[in-house]
């Protein structure tokens, strides 16, 4: 009976060990996503800033970000590409210091990144984290962005999802 308990004890041991030892989530370069892009930011609720998606078309518009959206950061942005692959952005680094970013508090800066495959893929994992978003592209309007919301219920690829965030607000008209 004791050997029994110490070789139960032992493979209990061995489980978790196994189960602690988790491959690192894998490393992509820019180069391996497909854009346009979704980037979704301010998706921690401690964030000061608001969560939305935007659509970056290149390589060159990712490694751009808004000063104030860089200086808010409280969690790592979402990337999702267009083959719905999904992706954390980590190690941000800013190409200025705070100096020039109080200069130009509304400036692009060039930031580099590292880009970490998430657990979840697929376009059910997209349309969750994007539907979450306060804000959808330009839209600002609440009421669009519910019927935008209810639209990405509908669809099944990142480019229709990315083109109902695109899309240009309709104009109010007048009776």
């Amino acid at each position: 009976m004791a050997v029994f308990r110490a070789r139960l004890l032992l493979a209990g041991a061995f489980s978790a060990l196994l189960a602690a030892c988790s491959p690192a989530p894998k490393v992509v370069p820019v180069e391996g996503i497909a854009f346009p892009v979704v980037l979704i930011t301010g998706q921690d609720p401690t964030n000061a800033a608001p969560h939305r998606a935007d659509i970056e078309t290149s390589a060159r518009d990712l490694s751009l970000m808004r000063v104030e959206r860089y200086s808010t950061l409280a969690s790592p942005p979402i990337v999702i590409d267009s083959n719905a692959r999904i992706y954390d952005m980590n190690e941000i680094e800013g190409a200025h210091g705070g100096l020039w970013m109080m200069v130009n508090p509304t400036g692009l800066m060039p930031i580099t990144f590292q880009l970490t495959e998430r657990r979840e893929q697929g376009p059910d994992a997209a349309r969750g984290l994007i539907s979450a978003c306060e804000f959808l592209g330009r839209d600002i309007d609440s009421e669009r962005r519910v019927a935008r919301v209810a639209r990405l219920a509908s669809v099944q690829t990142i480019p229709k999802m990315i083109a109902i965030i695109e899309e240009m607000p309709l104009p109010e008209v007048a009776d």
